[in-house]
């Protein structure tokens, strides 16, 4: 079996000793002693952690301990290499399969605040797109407030991440937030929720993504849910 690389070892014990992000990390030779290694081997290890963004030196106070943040890896991979439609396509994928698995709780848990928000923005986002104009910021906003009722970091970094990637992409690619049938498609997942009806909400949410990537891949504008065959909810 391959060995993990030290500074995944080193990563493993740090957040098992208990630091936690603000944190000064033990000095070179503590680390030495405790994971048995030589210094040399250590200052690679916390010279690979800073590039990736977990640790930040701080003069005259060591290292401080940042964490791992999803959005920041992101960032930097797109410095080093420019998103491209396929990277998005595979984006949509795992947001689809995430969203449409938990929206099931989440339409239980939305309150009367978060129903209302989220009409807002849908109906934001159906005026913009008439008057051809993009609501991709009113996008992200909609699915992340779907998702924030569930306090769950990993579904909400995510979706952050598709944004920022879907953001970088060359504008001459982003053609999809301006389409006015997919900003519609947002308000029929809002009746559903706000009718309490999962399977329809599930069923809106689902034709709204196939939607975007029927879009995506450069077909013509994509069928509404009215418009799919069998777009009734199962009962």
């Amino acid at each position: 079996m391959t060995q993990e690389p030290l500074f995944v070892r080193l990563a493993h014990f740090l957040r098992g000793a208990g630091v936690e992000p603000g944190d000064t990390i033990p000095s070179e030779s503590a680390l030495t002693r405790r994971l048995g290694v030589g210094r040399q081997q250590i200052r690679e290890a916390l010279s690979a952690l800073e590039a990736l963004g977990a640790l930040r030196s701080r003069r005259g106070s060591g290292r401080v301990w940042i964490g791992f943040d999803l959005h920041t890896y992101v960032l930097r991979a797109l410095s080093l290499a420019p998103p491209t439609p396929d990277m998005v396509q595979g984006l949509l994928e795992v947001r689809q399969a995430l969203e449409t698995s938990f929206l099931s709780l989440a339409v239980t848990t939305l309150d009367a605040e978060h129903r209302h928000r989220l009409r807002e923005l849908a109906d934001g986002m159906v005026e913009r797109a008439n008057a051809g104009r993009s609501f991709s910021d009113l996008d992200r906003i909609f699915h992340l407030t779907l998702a924030e009722p569930l306090n769950n970091p990993v579904l909400e970094g995510i979706l952050t991440v598709f944004w920022q990637v879907f953001d970088a992409l060359p504008e001459t690619d982003v053609f999809i937030a301006e389409d006015p049938k997919i900003a519609a498609m947002h308000g029929y997942i809002v009746d559903a929720i706000e009718q309490q009806d999962v399977k329809r909400a599930v069923h809106e949410l689902d034709a709204h993504f196939y939607g975007v990537k029927t879009r995506f891949a450069g077909g013509s504008h994509p069928p509404s849910p009215r418009d799919l065959q069998g777009a009734t909810a199962p009962e």
